[in-house]
């Protein structure tokens, strides 16, 4: 449980997460108004609360129950809810606030904004500086020597090793009529020779209606099937493991009142080697950005693709 005084600075942030002195819904640039030891001690609250509800039990439990992972379709997959407590997630939700403020499109102060033709609306927050407490307790866990040991047993991948500098990772956040078109991600990390192997993202979004789209839709190899569709309700776990045929993304305009986005933690994971059948021609060495796809029918996203809720 949190501490009587981590719940006083929890309150206190509650209400300054939402609205600047200007009145302007507050972003990145917030200031905390806290001590840094204060911020230790909020963020350590949260630790606890983690490791009290992350147990060996439970990821032991996620691990018994998708131990077909590797047979998934249309590469493997898993996802999960209440992994985490839901007071920490929801807490991390408050800290990214859901309508921010706009500036042509994209999140004032953020670190990158994409607006092109494969990717719109779409914000990513990189700079740990500006993670809150909650963000910054799940983003360490997630690094975490535990976690990582889960994942290596989920997955049946070995030598696992987070991003140590969220490249592409971090706090993303979707605006209304925003989408992610389906792609396989950027396959190396060159400044320390790394492949990238596993995605993994925690979902932030509380009362998201079906209708809102944003799910995460996972396609086959031959961009004829998409197979799977999840969609990013608050507290939704997702892995999957990361190839140069792993096509995913959310690629239709989402739907969302003007007041919401789309919100996610995101980390990746890299190994030093890799199965040649998972790169291109079967040549790992080449390194690629992101493989942007388009898919051979238009009906596949609602009339062939596994739905869950």
């Amino acid at each position: 449980m949190m501490s009587s005084f981590g719940l006083l600075v929890f309150v206190t942030l509650s209400c300054l997460v939402f609205v600047r002195g200007d009145g302007r819904p507050v972003s990145y640039e917030r200031q905390w108004n806290i001590t840094s030891e204060q911020r230790k001690l909020l963020t350590a609250d949260y630790w606890r609360a983690l490791k009290e509800h992350v147990t060996s039990e439970r990821m032991q439990w996620v691990i018994a129950n998708n131990t077909l992972y590797k047979q998934k379709k249309p590469f493997p997959h898993a996802f999960y809810d209440g992994l985490f407590p839901e007071s920490v997630v929801r807490a991390a939700a408050r800290e990214i606030p859901d309508s921010p403020h706009l500036d042509h499109g994209c999140a004032k102060h953020n670190d990158k904004c994409f607006n092109g033709d494969n990717q719109k609306g779409k914000n990513a927050f990189e700079n740990d500086f500006f993670h809150g407490p909650a963000t910054s307790a799940l983003f360490s866990f997630m690094k975490s020597s535990m976690f990582i040991t889960f994942l290596e047993a989920l997955t049946g991948i070995k030598d696992i090793i987070p991003d140590p500098h969220f490249r592409g990772s971090g706090v993303h956040q979707t605006l209304p009529g925003g989408f992610l078109s389906i792609h396989a991600d950027f396959n190396r990390y060159q400044q320390y020779d790394m492949h990238r192997r596993v995605n993994a993202f925690i979902f932030l979004n509380d009362d998201w209606d079906e209708s809102y789209g944003g799910h995460l839709e996972l396609w086959s190899r031959d961009m004829k099937h998409c197979e799977a569709r999840i969609s990013p309700v608050l507290n939704r776990f997702v892995v999957f493991s990361s190839t140069d045929f792993s096509y995913h993304g959310h690629p239709k305009p989402l739907t969302c009142p003007p007041d919401r986005s789309r919100r996610s933690l995101a980390l990746y994971y890299y190994t030093r080697e890799r199965p040649t059948s998972e790169c291109v021609y079967n040549n790992c060495n080449y390194a690629h950005s992101t493989l942007f796809q388009k898919p051979l029918c238009s009906d596949c996203a609602l009339a062939k693709c596994q739905k869950f809720a």
